[in-house]
């Protein structure tokens, strides 16, 4: 199966694009000044030669081409005495046929020209030359077509059709193009009563008769520009007449001007149809101190368009509507103050309010409003949010680009932040131009934080404090900059308010932390002497030759061996915490007290000494102790019991293994010997 859809060099002409698909050839030829038309292959299934200069279509020109659905030749210059009567024979399956723009009069094309088209639904012969009125003996041989574009001309005030239209029973949709029917009435549509879509918005339409549209019985679809309006009673005749129409969309532009004021009950008759959607748009509707109330609102109505009508003041009791487009109005002053919604609920999902003159909304605007999905408030003045949020349980899109927004406040950016993590909320800022600057970098920082919640985010303006407005195509290195530059600043203004306070806490905690284990023993040996005191004479008598610190698992070898070889054999005395310390007392006050009474300090190193809490402890105030009071002798002495790597030593212990205040335990009967005459020689 060939899935190619890419477009190509045509081999058959290689200023023509194609493209594969299938079995079937799609070719574009269009804006290539092409002036004749070639033979295409027989299995082309799209072919658009628009925007060219070709003048005539010969005829059996398309003969071949029997599998084409689709033929453009738009904006040419075919003229009807040079198109043949056969020119578009064998085009039985061609569905579309587009020959606007060029200079052709329909009326004056061969007889049966379009016979050969029996599949035809859809024909625009719109933007031609327009010579009279359409009978219908060209085009009523489309007995298939179902849409009509082409140009209308009145040449009087009867049918704007010929009898012979209606033969086109299966024809749902007219769009007029060149057109100059001035008025509608009676009896304008009687050979097309069947159509459901009518736009004739390119007609300069003044005058609509009584019943011009009630015998419309299929009508959907209606769309109207006046060109001139005085009287809102014509108005009235369209709402009128449409009772007795389906009518699904009414489209009506320049339909009220300043003579006109617009009508309380333009609902009214609408109320007995099943109307969805109504646009009344581009209206130049006087100032009133009133606003506008619209009490009868079809309960059918989903969709409401009151765009570039003027409106200063607008109030509407819509429980039932889905969207509602007030863009290009007046209602900036109305809306600061009072809500466009008089109804206690809405079923509301969109609302255009752009291009307003809106400079903040009242508090509780949206208030009710918790299916609204979309909020368009682009192309206004707005610089903060002043309406609730909270209400917004829907939202997904709020559109405040064009705008003067500079940055959102902490307590918008926490309702959105709520907002946030329970809706799919996008906000799009473009075009506003963003401070960027110390005071709003948090902001910044929040739009960083959350940069797939908003929408065009490349296309961000920022103004830095320099006066200088610059893209945001990068926002983080944007932020990241913003706050390296301010971190000088703000934290010089934050240092100067409590900096000698803070520099003197940290100072004071370096100090206590570096010097911790000095005031640790200053505070202890203070203390001991409220619990014992003994004087050390400056001959320095020592009530023990050596203070043995070690861990409770040490003391196995305590008892059995440094008792038996110092104590028993070598006539001194040991100070062991087990045995000599003073029961009751605090420990701590023991331990400082111990090691100002003895001569030494020896520390039995094994990996339990090293995780004991005491241990290291009894090192330290010992440590002190040598530095403070024995006037920097070095009175510790380091036993290792254990091979202990390094890397596995407090650094000041690592400092004395260097000083060579250190002996290893052997293990060993003759190593034992040595080891003890070694330890009474340190113990002397």
């Amino acid at each position: 199966m060939n899935d190619l859809t890419y477009y190509h060099q045509c081999s058959f002409d290689l200023k023509c694009q194609c493209k594969n698909e299938k079995e079937y050839l799609y070719v574009d030829c269009s804006s290539v000044e092409m002036k004749d038309i070639p033979r295409f292959p027989s299995n082309v299934k799209t072919l658009s030669l628009s925007k060219n200069t070709i003048r005539s279509i010969k005829d059996y020109t398309f003969d071949n081409l029997a599998n084409l659905t689709d033929l453009d030749m738009a904006g040419n210059k075919l003229q009807e005495k040079m198109v043949g009567r056969y020119a578009f024979e064998g085009l039985n399956q061609l569905q579309r046929l587009t020959v606007a723009n060029n200079d052709i009069a329909v009326m004056h094309l061969p007889e049966g020209i379009f016979k050969p088209l029996m599949s035809l639904l859809y024909l625009n012969v719109r933007h031609n030359t327009i010579t009279d009125n359409l009978q219908g003996k060209i085009i009523g041989d489309l007995r298939a077509l179902e849409t009509l574009e082409v140009d209308i001309m009145q040449t009087y005030v009867d049918s704007l059709f010929g009898e012979g239209l209606s033969l086109l029973v299966r024809l749902k949709r007219l769009v007029s193009g060149l057109c100059g029917v001035y008025m509608l009435g009676r009896l304008s549509f009687e050979n097309l009563e069947q159509l459901e879509h009518i736009d004739i918005s390119s007609c300069p339409i003044t005058i609509i008769m009584l019943d011009a549209f009630s015998n419309m019985s299929h009508l959907k679809f209606l769309k109207i520009r006046f060109r001139k309006q005085h009287q809102s009673s014509i108005v009235d005749q369209i709402f009128q007449d449409l009772q007795k129409t389906p009518i699904d969309t009414l489209i009506l532009k320049r339909t009220f001007f300043t003579a006109v004021k617009f009508p309380y009950d333009v609902f009214y008759y609408l109320n007995n149809t099943s109307i969805r959607s109504l646009q009344i748009t581009d209206n130049i509707t006087p100032t009133t101190n009133t606003p506008y109330i619209f009490r009868y609102l079809p309960p059918s109505l989903r969709h409401l368009d009151f765009s570039s009508d003027g409106l200063g003041q607008f109030s509407i009791y819509m429980p039932y509507l889905l969207s509602m487009n007030l863009r290009n109005n007046s209602l900036g002053k109305f809306l600061a103050g009072q809500s466009y919604m008089l109804s206690l609920k809405t079923d509301l999902q969109s609302i255009d309010l752009s291009m307003n003159n809106i400079h903040y909304l009242t508090f509780p605007i949206f208030h009710n409003n918790v299916r609204l999905k979309a909020i368009n408030l682009s192309q206004n003045y707005i610089k903060d949010i002043t309406f609730d949020t909270s209400h917004l349980l829907s939202i997904q899109i709020l559109d405040l680009s064009d705008n003067s927004i500079t940055h959102f406040n902490e307590t918008i950016m926490n309702a959105f932040t709520t907002l946030f993590q329970t809706t799919d909320l996008k906000i799009d800022l473009t075009n506003n131009v963003l401070q960027c600057s110390c005071n709003t970098v948090k902001f910044l920082r929040w739009v960083l934080d959350h940069n797939k919640r908003f929408l065009n985010q490349e296309r961000y303006m920022c103004k830095f404090e320099n006066g200088n407005i610059a893209n945001l195509t990068s926002l983080k290195e944007t932020v990241n900059q913003i706050q390296k530059e301010c971190s000088s600043y703000t934290t010089l203004i934050v240092c100067v308010s409590v900096g000698i306070f803070a520099a003197i806490l940290i100072l004071c905690s370096g100090l206590i932390y570096r010097h911790r284990w000095t005031l640790r023993y200053m505070y202890y040996t203070t203390k001991s002497k409220y619990y014992r005191y003994k004087p050390v004479e400056m001959d320095e008598i020592y009530s023990f030759n050596a203070f043995v610190s070690y861990s409770d698992k040490e003391k196995d070898f305590i008892i059995n061996e440094w008792i038996p070889n110092i104590e028993q054999a070598c006539d001194m005395k040991l100070c062991i915490h087990q045995r000599d310390f003073l029961p009751g007392e605090d420990i701590t006050v023991n331990i400082t007290n111990a090691i100002r009474e003895s001569k030494k300090t020896v520390c039995i190193v094994t990996q339990s000494f090293l995780d004991s809490y005491y241990c290291i402890f009894e090192f330290n105030m010992a440590r002190m102790e040598s530095i403070y009071s024995r006037g920097g002798r070095s009175t510790i002495f380091l036993v290792f019991y254990e091979n202990i790597q390094p890397k596995d030593l407090p650094l000041v212990m690592l400092e004395l293994v260097q000083q060579q205040s250190y002996i290893e335990y052997p293990h060993d009967q003759q190593g034992n010997v040595v080891f003890w005459e070694k330890i009474k020689e340190v113990l002397k």
